[in-house]
């Protein structure tokens, strides 16, 4: 089964990576780049630092951590699918980066000794993983001690009506935004099954504290369409960072 999800990911990554950045634009109305500016900003990254991104795709996300950790710091940023990490890395010549590497890797096995990184970001692809555990143990592990991780991807709204008209933009129409402008509408009625099926706030969460995080809290997007969950390493057993 896990198998089977990690072929079917590759495919679906791959058929739309020329599309992805117009798409997330065009399915969230432009608020992506908001809701990551306003993580960044929560994050306060300082120079120096070294951040592995994780389902980095076209790599926007690499690119703001590349940015806040300055030319002292280093930032891996790590992707499945060989199609988006070109883009990436395309991106990433015209953009003159001298503080990133690319990876092609699997989330659920990464390529990195333990106690690597002192951030470990990942953004919108922790839902499209076979074993959400798995990864948040992996993260855990490349992770130093009092190292951050922190999660974007989508959530499941709780206000009534607004609850609904979410469900059915993703399951209706999100995928015929992709019939029309990158003619992938399974692909989009795949990613949005994956939405469907993922936890909510509270309940990844407790996947978090599961992997061994601790200090793990979630801030909402768009009305809880996205949330954004924060964690840590602690510095020693039992021992809460702050």
């Amino acid at each position: 089964m896990v198998e089977v999800k990690e072929e079917k990911v590759h495919e679906i990554f791959n058929h739309i990576s020329k599309d992805y950045d117009r798409m997330n634009a065009i399915i969230s109305f432009k608020q992506h780049d908001l809701w990551r500016a306003q993580t960044m900003k929560k994050m306060a990254l300082t120079k120096g630092l070294t951040v592995l991104d994780l389902c980095c795709g076209t790599g926007d996300w690499t690119f703001d951590l590349a940015d806040a950790v300055g030319k002292d710091g280093t930032v891996f940023g790590l992707d499945f699918s060989e199609n988006m990490l070109e883009i990436a890395k395309e991106k990433s010549l015209q953009r003159h980066d001298q503080n990133i590497s690319w990876i092609q890797g699997n989330a659920l096995a990464l390529p990195f000794e333990d106690e690597t990184f002192d951030v470990v970001t990942i953004g919108y692809g922790l839902r499209n993983t076979p074993d959400y555990l798995i990864v948040l143990k992996e993260m855990f592990r490349v992770l130093k001690k009092g190292g951050k991780a922190v999660c974007i991807d989508t959530s499941h709204p709780r206000l009534p009506l607004y609850k609904q008209a979410f469900e059915l933009y993703f399951e209706k129409i999100m995928p015929l935004f992709g019939r029309l402008f990158a003619h992938s509408f399974e692909e989009y009625q795949w990613l949005q099954k994956s939405a469907k099926d993922f936890p909510d706030a509270k309940t990844l969460c407790q996947l978090f504290e599961k992997a061994g995080f601790v200090n793990v809290n979630d801030k909402m997007h768009g009305g809880g369409a996205v949330a954004t969950h924060f964690a840590h390493k602690p510095l020693h057993p039992h021992v809460k960072v702050k």
